[in-house]
């Protein structure tokens, strides 16, 4: 029981770092295609919560 829980837990955090890792691609493509050299740093907010 306790094996199905830690594999729901593990796909969910894969689900959400996924999630963070396109939203960040998308974001640079973006930057990419705006006209202008412009480089800036692309935020990724990473929250850590305590559980």
């Amino acid at each position: 029981m306790s094996g199905l829980l830690e594999r729901a837990k593990r796909s969910r955090k894969t689900q959400r770092l996924r999630q963070l890792l396109d939203r960040a691609i998308d974001r640079v493509r973006d930057a990419l295609v705006a006209p202008g050299p412009r480089l800036e740093p692309v935020p990724v907010r990473v929250k850590h919560r305590k559980g």
